[in-house]
Protein backbone atom coordinates (compact mmCIF):
# COMPACT_ATOMS: atom_id res chain seq x y z
CA UNK A 1 0.00 0.00 0.00
CA UNK A 2 1.16 3.58 -1.13
CA UNK A 3 0.40 6.79 1.42
CA UNK A 4 0.58 10.20 -0.45
CA UNK A 5 2.51 12.70 0.59
CA UNK A 6 -0.79 14.41 2.04
CA UNK A 7 -1.61 11.06 4.28
CA UNK A 8 2.39 11.05 5.83
CA UNK A 9 2.21 14.61 6.84
CA UNK A 10 -1.16 14.59 8.71
CA UNK A 11 -0.01 11.10 10.63
CA UNK A 12 3.34 12.37 11.24
CA UNK A 13 2.01 15.80 12.91
CA UNK A 14 0.26 13.64 15.01
CA UNK A 15 2.32 11.09 15.67
CA UNK A 16 5.29 14.32 16.50
CA UNK A 17 2.42 15.50 18.75
CA UNK A 18 2.10 12.56 21.08
CA UNK A 19 5.96 12.01 20.95
CA UNK A 20 6.87 15.25 21.73
CA UNK A 21 4.39 14.93 24.96
CA UNK A 22 4.74 11.40 25.82
CA UNK A 23 9.01 12.42 25.97
CA UNK A 24 8.63 14.98 28.95
CA UNK A 25 11.15 15.12 31.57
CA UNK A 26 10.97 13.72 35.21
CA UNK A 27 11.77 17.95 35.86
CA UNK A 28 8.47 18.62 33.65
CA UNK A 29 5.97 16.02 34.96
CA UNK A 30 5.19 18.29 38.11
CA UNK A 31 3.26 21.01 35.26
CA UNK A 32 1.61 17.73 33.08
CA UNK A 33 0.20 14.42 33.84
CA UNK A 34 0.13 11.40 31.44
CA UNK A 35 -1.61 8.22 31.61
CA UNK A 36 -1.87 5.18 29.40
CA UNK A 37 -5.67 4.35 28.11
CA UNK A 38 -4.54 2.48 26.38
CA UNK A 39 -2.31 5.08 24.03
CA UNK A 40 -0.95 8.25 26.02
CA UNK A 41 -3.41 10.92 27.65
CA UNK A 42 -1.80 14.13 28.63
CA UNK A 43 -3.60 16.56 30.45
CA UNK A 44 -2.54 19.58 32.87
CA UNK A 45 -2.80 19.54 36.70
CA UNK A 46 -6.36 21.41 36.98
CA UNK A 47 -7.60 19.67 34.02
CA UNK A 48 -8.27 22.16 31.42
CA UNK A 49 -5.94 21.01 29.23
CA UNK A 50 -6.16 17.12 27.71
CA UNK A 51 -5.33 15.59 24.10
CA UNK A 52 -5.67 11.67 23.85
CA UNK A 53 -4.06 10.00 20.87
CA UNK A 54 -6.31 8.01 18.85
CA UNK A 55 -6.49 5.36 16.37
CA UNK A 56 -7.82 1.95 15.17
CA UNK A 57 -7.01 -0.65 12.76
CA UNK A 58 -9.30 -3.03 11.25
CA UNK A 59 -7.60 -5.63 8.91
CA UNK A 60 -10.12 -7.96 6.93
CA UNK A 61 -10.26 -10.81 4.80
CA UNK A 62 -13.75 -12.40 3.07
CA UNK A 63 -14.99 -14.77 0.86
CA UNK A 64 -18.01 -14.34 -0.91
CA UNK A 65 -19.76 -15.79 -4.05
CA UNK A 66 -23.19 -15.83 -5.62
CA UNK A 67 -25.41 -17.87 -7.28
CA UNK A 68 -25.52 -16.48 -10.72
CA UNK A 69 -21.79 -16.57 -11.01
CA UNK A 70 -21.35 -12.89 -11.47
CA UNK A 71 -18.68 -12.50 -8.42
CA UNK A 72 -16.39 -15.46 -7.02
CA UNK A 73 -14.58 -12.73 -3.92
CA UNK A 74 -11.30 -13.98 -2.14
CA UNK A 75 -9.95 -11.08 -0.37
CA UNK A 76 -8.33 -8.63 2.35
CA UNK A 77 -8.32 -4.88 3.13
CA UNK A 78 -7.77 -2.39 5.76
CA UNK A 79 -11.61 -1.70 6.78
CA UNK A 80 -10.01 0.92 8.13
CA UNK A 81 -6.91 2.29 9.44
CA UNK A 82 -7.34 5.98 11.64
CA UNK A 83 -4.96 8.12 13.26
CA UNK A 84 -6.24 11.28 15.42
CA UNK A 85 -6.16 13.55 18.67
CA UNK A 86 -9.42 14.38 20.81
CA UNK A 87 -9.45 16.57 23.48
CA UNK A 88 -9.85 19.54 25.30
CA UNK A 89 -8.83 23.42 25.63
CA UNK A 90 -10.07 25.32 28.88
CA UNK A 91 -11.85 22.39 30.05
CA UNK A 92 -15.39 23.57 28.53
CA UNK A 93 -13.87 23.30 24.70
CA UNK A 94 -13.59 19.57 23.31
CA UNK A 95 -11.82 19.23 19.80
CA UNK A 96 -11.66 16.18 17.83
CA UNK A 97 -9.37 15.20 14.88
CA UNK A 98 -9.68 11.11 13.06
CA UNK A 99 -8.28 10.89 9.53
CA UNK A 100 -8.32 7.11 7.91
CA UNK A 101 -5.34 6.11 5.59
CA UNK A 102 -7.18 2.78 4.23
CA UNK A 103 -7.30 2.30 0.61
CA UNK A 104 -3.96 4.45 0.61
CA UNK A 105 -5.86 7.84 0.28
CA UNK A 106 -6.65 10.10 3.34
CA UNK A 107 -10.07 10.59 4.31
CA UNK A 108 -11.29 12.98 6.71
CA UNK A 109 -13.59 11.35 9.42
CA UNK A 110 -14.27 13.30 12.63
CA UNK A 111 -12.90 17.06 12.80
CA UNK A 112 -14.88 19.58 15.12
CA UNK A 113 -15.12 21.49 17.74
CA UNK A 114 -17.61 21.48 20.54
CA UNK A 115 -18.62 23.81 23.11
CA UNK A 116 -20.39 22.76 26.34
CA UNK A 117 -22.63 25.67 27.75
CA UNK A 118 -26.65 25.65 28.25
CA UNK A 119 -26.50 23.30 25.45
CA UNK A 120 -23.88 21.40 23.38
CA UNK A 121 -22.70 23.10 20.14
CA UNK A 122 -20.83 21.53 17.72
CA UNK A 123 -19.22 22.74 14.42
CA UNK A 124 -17.66 21.07 11.60
CA UNK A 125 -17.49 17.31 10.25
CA UNK A 126 -19.42 14.84 12.47
CA UNK A 127 -21.99 12.03 11.98
CA UNK A 128 -25.69 13.36 11.50
CA UNK A 129 -27.96 12.40 14.28
CA UNK A 130 -29.61 9.50 12.92
CA UNK A 131 -30.04 5.77 14.16
CA UNK A 132 -28.50 3.84 17.06
CA UNK A 133 -25.96 1.66 14.97
CA UNK A 134 -24.39 4.39 13.09
CA UNK A 135 -24.32 6.70 16.56
CA UNK A 136 -22.54 3.05 17.92
CA UNK A 137 -18.46 3.58 17.00
CA UNK A 138 -17.90 0.35 14.51
CA UNK A 139 -15.19 -0.37 17.41
CA UNK A 140 -18.65 -1.69 19.31
CA UNK A 141 -20.67 -3.16 17.09
CA UNK A 142 -21.51 -6.76 17.11
CA UNK A 143 -21.45 -7.73 13.40
CA UNK A 144 -18.68 -6.84 11.07
CA UNK A 145 -21.27 -4.22 9.08
CA UNK A 146 -23.97 -1.89 10.13
CA UNK A 147 -27.30 -2.42 8.93
CA UNK A 148 -28.57 -2.33 5.55
CA UNK A 149 -30.53 0.89 5.48
CA UNK A 150 -27.27 2.83 7.46
CA UNK A 151 -25.38 2.51 3.87
CA UNK A 152 -28.22 2.57 1.67
CA UNK A 153 -29.79 5.91 2.72
CA UNK A 154 -26.68 7.40 3.16
CA UNK A 155 -26.27 8.41 7.10
CA UNK A 156 -22.77 9.39 7.31
CA UNK A 157 -20.55 12.61 8.34
CA UNK A 158 -21.22 15.90 6.91
CA UNK A 159 -19.89 19.71 7.78
CA UNK A 160 -22.30 21.41 9.69
CA UNK A 161 -23.45 22.93 13.29
CA UNK A 162 -25.22 20.87 16.11
CA UNK A 163 -27.32 21.27 19.14
CA UNK A 164 -27.70 18.79 21.66
CA UNK A 165 -29.68 18.80 25.27
CA UNK A 166 -29.36 15.80 27.27
CA UNK A 167 -29.72 14.12 30.91
CA UNK A 168 -28.75 10.81 32.90
CA UNK A 169 -31.34 9.27 30.67
CA UNK A 170 -32.70 11.37 27.71
CA UNK A 171 -30.77 12.85 24.55
CA UNK A 172 -31.74 15.56 21.69
CA UNK A 173 -29.91 16.75 19.05
CA UNK A 174 -30.68 18.63 15.88
CA UNK A 175 -28.42 19.93 13.44
CA UNK A 176 -27.88 21.68 9.90
CA UNK A 177 -25.53 20.42 7.58
CA UNK A 178 -23.95 20.74 3.71
CA UNK A 179 -22.02 18.45 2.37
CA UNK A 180 -18.72 17.29 3.78
CA UNK A 181 -14.84 17.68 2.92
CA UNK A 182 -15.14 14.99 0.20
CA UNK A 183 -18.07 17.18 -1.63
CA UNK A 184 -16.96 20.02 -4.04
CA UNK A 185 -19.98 21.40 -5.48
CA UNK A 186 -20.93 24.54 -6.47
CA UNK A 187 -24.29 24.38 -4.80
CA UNK A 188 -24.24 21.54 -1.87
CA UNK A 189 -27.73 21.55 -0.63
CA UNK A 190 -28.86 21.65 2.67
CA UNK A 191 -29.27 18.27 5.26
CA UNK A 192 -31.19 18.87 8.41
CA UNK A 193 -31.35 15.72 10.79
CA UNK A 194 -33.01 15.28 14.63
CA UNK A 195 -32.86 12.57 16.69
CA UNK A 196 -34.19 11.68 20.16
CA UNK A 197 -33.84 9.00 22.21
CA UNK A 198 -34.74 7.86 26.26
CA UNK A 199 -33.12 5.14 28.20
CA UNK A 200 -34.93 3.29 31.37
CA UNK A 201 -34.72 0.67 33.48
CA UNK A 202 -37.06 -1.98 34.14
CA UNK A 203 -36.10 -4.38 36.87
CA UNK A 204 -32.79 -5.51 35.83
CA UNK A 205 -33.45 -4.63 32.39
CA UNK A 206 -31.45 -1.67 30.54
CA UNK A 207 -34.13 -0.42 27.74
CA UNK A 208 -33.77 2.15 25.30
CA UNK A 209 -36.17 3.69 23.15
CA UNK A 210 -35.52 6.75 20.34
CA UNK A 211 -36.64 8.06 16.79
CA UNK A 212 -34.37 10.27 14.26
CA UNK A 213 -34.94 12.37 11.25
CA UNK A 214 -33.20 13.40 7.80
CA UNK A 215 -34.09 15.66 5.33
CA UNK A 216 -31.59 15.78 2.32
CA UNK A 217 -32.33 18.15 -0.96
CA UNK A 218 -29.07 18.21 -3.67
CA UNK A 219 -29.33 21.51 -3.92
CA UNK A 220 -28.28 21.62 -7.93
CA UNK A 221 -31.51 20.13 -9.11
CA UNK A 222 -29.84 17.06 -9.97
CA UNK A 223 -30.39 13.31 -9.67
CA UNK A 224 -27.52 12.87 -7.65
CA UNK A 225 -29.34 11.05 -4.90
CA UNK A 226 -28.96 7.15 -5.36
CA UNK A 227 -29.53 3.97 -2.88
CA UNK A 228 -27.53 0.85 -2.82
CA UNK A 229 -26.42 -1.74 -0.40
CA UNK A 230 -23.96 -4.54 -0.32
CA UNK A 231 -24.62 -7.84 0.73
CA UNK A 232 -22.86 -7.22 4.17
CA UNK A 233 -19.54 -7.58 3.26
CA UNK A 234 -17.97 -4.61 2.55
CA UNK A 235 -16.00 -5.98 -0.64
CA UNK A 236 -18.70 -7.48 -2.26
CA UNK A 237 -20.35 -6.47 -5.31
CA UNK A 238 -23.67 -4.63 -5.02
CA UNK A 239 -26.45 -6.96 -5.78
CA UNK A 240 -29.15 -3.96 -4.93
CA UNK A 241 -28.99 -0.56 -6.09
CA UNK A 242 -31.02 2.15 -7.91
CA UNK A 243 -29.84 4.49 -10.32
CA UNK A 244 -29.33 8.46 -9.28
CA UNK A 245 -33.16 9.00 -9.49
CA UNK A 246 -33.92 11.91 -7.21
CA UNK A 247 -32.71 15.48 -6.03
CA UNK A 248 -34.07 15.62 -2.01
CA UNK A 249 -35.19 12.44 0.38
CA UNK A 250 -36.70 12.24 3.46
CA UNK A 251 -35.82 9.07 6.17
CA UNK A 252 -37.38 8.48 9.17
CA UNK A 253 -36.88 6.02 11.58
CA UNK A 254 -37.49 4.29 15.20
CA UNK A 255 -34.79 2.09 17.08
CA UNK A 256 -35.35 0.15 20.80
CA UNK A 257 -33.08 -2.36 22.51
CA UNK A 258 -32.75 -3.92 25.47
CA UNK A 259 -29.70 -5.47 27.57
CA UNK A 260 -30.62 -8.26 29.82
CA UNK A 261 -27.51 -9.14 32.13
CA UNK A 262 -25.31 -10.84 29.27
CA UNK A 263 -27.98 -11.07 26.85
CA UNK A 264 -29.33 -8.02 24.83
CA UNK A 265 -31.41 -7.20 21.47
CA UNK A 266 -31.75 -4.54 19.49
CA UNK A 267 -33.65 -3.31 16.22
CA UNK A 268 -34.17 -0.37 13.70
CA UNK A 269 -36.90 0.57 10.32
CA UNK A 270 -36.48 3.23 8.77
CA UNK A 271 -38.58 4.42 5.73
CA UNK A 272 -37.35 7.14 2.89
CA UNK A 273 -39.08 8.53 0.68
CA UNK A 274 -36.87 9.86 -2.31
CA UNK A 275 -38.52 13.04 -4.26
CA UNK A 276 -37.86 12.15 -8.15
CA UNK A 277 -35.70 14.84 -10.11
CA UNK A 278 -37.54 13.77 -13.43
CA UNK A 279 -40.64 11.73 -12.42
CA UNK A 280 -42.31 10.21 -15.90
CA UNK A 281 -45.71 11.21 -15.98
CA UNK A 282 -48.74 9.40 -13.91
CA UNK A 283 -45.10 8.18 -11.47
CA UNK A 284 -45.37 8.88 -7.91
CA UNK A 285 -42.01 9.87 -5.88
CA UNK A 286 -41.17 6.03 -4.56
CA UNK A 287 -40.71 5.21 -0.70
CA UNK A 288 -37.98 2.48 0.21
CA UNK A 289 -37.55 0.91 3.74
CA UNK A 290 -34.90 -0.86 5.76
CA UNK A 291 -34.60 -2.46 9.19
CA UNK A 292 -32.97 -5.23 11.23
CA UNK A 293 -33.33 -7.00 14.33
CA UNK A 294 -30.68 -8.38 16.20
CA UNK A 295 -29.42 -10.32 19.66
CA UNK A 296 -26.07 -11.82 20.87
CA UNK A 297 -25.31 -13.12 24.42
CA UNK A 298 -21.84 -13.59 25.84
CA UNK A 299 -21.16 -17.18 26.80
CA UNK A 300 -18.19 -15.50 29.54
CA UNK A 301 -20.90 -13.37 31.25
CA UNK A 302 -19.82 -9.68 30.62
CA UNK A 303 -22.67 -7.53 29.26
CA UNK A 304 -22.88 -4.71 26.01
CA UNK A 305 -22.27 -1.57 27.54
CA UNK A 306 -25.25 1.23 27.35
CA UNK A 307 -25.14 5.20 28.13
CA UNK A 308 -28.70 7.02 28.09
CA UNK A 309 -26.56 9.91 28.28
CA UNK A 310 -25.26 9.24 24.71
CA UNK A 311 -28.20 7.11 23.41
CA UNK A 312 -25.95 4.64 22.10
CA UNK A 313 -23.27 1.28 22.93
CA UNK A 314 -20.21 1.67 24.36
CA UNK A 315 -16.92 -0.36 24.87
CA UNK A 316 -17.86 -3.43 26.57
CA UNK A 317 -15.28 -4.46 29.88
CA UNK A 318 -13.79 -7.83 29.74
CA UNK A 319 -13.99 -9.64 33.15
CA UNK A 320 -10.90 -12.05 32.52
CA UNK A 321 -8.54 -10.80 29.35
CA UNK A 322 -5.81 -13.08 27.74
CA UNK A 323 -2.97 -10.78 28.95
CA UNK A 324 -3.81 -11.48 32.58
CA UNK A 325 -4.05 -15.33 31.70
CA UNK A 326 -7.52 -15.73 31.30
CA UNK A 327 -10.07 -16.52 27.95
CA UNK A 328 -11.27 -13.42 27.21
CA UNK A 329 -14.86 -12.75 26.15
CA UNK A 330 -16.99 -14.92 24.28
CA UNK A 331 -19.66 -13.35 22.26
CA UNK A 332 -22.64 -14.94 19.86
CA UNK A 333 -24.13 -13.17 17.61
CA UNK A 334 -27.28 -12.99 14.90
CA UNK A 335 -29.26 -10.58 13.08
CA UNK A 336 -32.05 -10.49 10.18
CA UNK A 337 -31.75 -7.64 7.88
CA UNK A 338 -33.79 -6.25 5.03
CA UNK A 339 -33.64 -3.67 2.76
CA UNK A 340 -36.45 -2.76 0.14
CA UNK A 341 -35.41 -0.36 -3.03
CA UNK A 342 -38.36 -1.29 -5.37
CA UNK A 343 -41.26 0.95 -5.40
CA UNK A 344 -43.17 2.62 -8.28
CA UNK A 345 -41.62 1.89 -11.40
CA UNK A 346 -37.72 1.71 -9.38
CA UNK A 347 -36.62 -2.01 -9.49
CA UNK A 348 -33.42 -1.57 -7.43
CA UNK A 349 -34.13 -4.59 -5.47
CA UNK A 350 -35.00 -6.70 -1.79
CA UNK A 351 -32.31 -7.86 0.14
CA UNK A 352 -33.12 -10.16 3.25
CA UNK A 353 -30.26 -11.53 5.14
CA UNK A 354 -29.10 -13.28 8.19
CA UNK A 355 -25.55 -13.37 9.65
CA UNK A 356 -24.07 -15.25 12.11
CA UNK A 357 -21.46 -14.02 13.91
CA UNK A 358 -18.67 -14.90 17.03
CA UNK A 359 -16.55 -12.36 18.72
CA UNK A 360 -13.60 -13.02 21.10
CA UNK A 361 -12.65 -10.22 22.76
CA UNK A 362 -9.22 -10.34 23.83
CA UNK A 363 -9.17 -7.85 25.70
CA UNK A 364 -11.42 -4.03 25.85
CA UNK A 365 -9.26 -2.81 23.13
CA UNK A 366 -8.72 -6.15 21.17
CA UNK A 367 -10.98 -8.53 19.27
CA UNK A 368 -11.37 -10.89 16.53
CA UNK A 369 -14.43 -11.52 14.45
CA UNK A 370 -15.74 -13.94 12.48
CA UNK A 371 -19.22 -14.10 10.37
CA UNK A 372 -21.48 -15.31 8.08
CA UNK A 373 -24.10 -13.97 5.95
CA UNK A 374 -26.46 -15.30 3.39
CA UNK A 375 -28.79 -12.68 0.93
CA UNK A 376 -31.62 -13.73 -0.90
CA UNK A 377 -32.50 -11.12 -3.58
CA UNK A 378 -35.69 -10.71 -5.58
CA UNK A 379 -36.69 -7.69 -7.37
CA UNK A 380 -33.54 -6.06 -8.85
CA UNK A 381 -33.84 -6.37 -12.44
CA UNK A 382 -32.51 -2.89 -12.01
CA UNK A 383 -29.00 -4.50 -11.39
CA UNK A 384 -26.95 -6.09 -14.06
CA UNK A 385 -25.38 -8.73 -11.90
CA UNK A 386 -28.67 -10.84 -11.13
CA UNK A 387 -29.78 -11.44 -14.20
CA UNK A 388 -33.33 -10.78 -16.29
CA UNK A 389 -34.85 -11.95 -13.47
CA UNK A 390 -33.72 -10.09 -11.05
CA UNK A 391 -33.38 -12.75 -8.44
CA UNK A 392 -29.86 -14.17 -6.86
CA UNK A 393 -28.58 -15.28 -3.50
CA UNK A 394 -25.05 -14.22 -1.74
CA UNK A 395 -22.85 -16.14 0.73
CA UNK A 396 -20.23 -14.61 2.59
CA UNK A 397 -17.61 -15.19 4.92
CA UNK A 398 -15.37 -12.53 7.01
CA UNK A 399 -12.84 -12.30 9.60
CA UNK A 400 -11.82 -9.12 11.23
CA UNK A 401 -8.49 -8.87 13.56
CA UNK A 402 -9.53 -5.44 15.44
CA UNK A 403 -7.59 -3.08 18.04
CA UNK A 404 -8.07 0.51 18.65
CA UNK A 405 -6.43 2.90 21.50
Amino acid sequence: MKFNQKAFVIAGAIIATGLHAASVTAAETDDIKIKWEPAPSISSPDGRFEMNIRGRIFVDTAWANDSDDSMNLGATEFRTARLGVEGKAWKDVKYKFEADFAGGEVELKDAYLQWSGPAKFTLGQFKTPNSLQEQTSSRYITLMERASFTDAFELSRMIGFGVGFGGDDWTLNGGIFRGADSVDNEDEGVTLASRLTKGFKFGDTQLHVGTSFRYRDNGDDQADLRYRQRPHQHMSDRFVATSRIADSDSMYAVEAAAVMGSAAIQAEWATLKANLAAPAAGVADPSFSGGYVEASFFLTGEARKYDAKKGSFQRPNVNNPVFEGGTGAWQLAGRFDRIDLSDQQVFGGEQNTYVLGVNWYLNRHARLMLNYSHSAIKNATDVSANGADGTNSVDAVGLRAQIDW
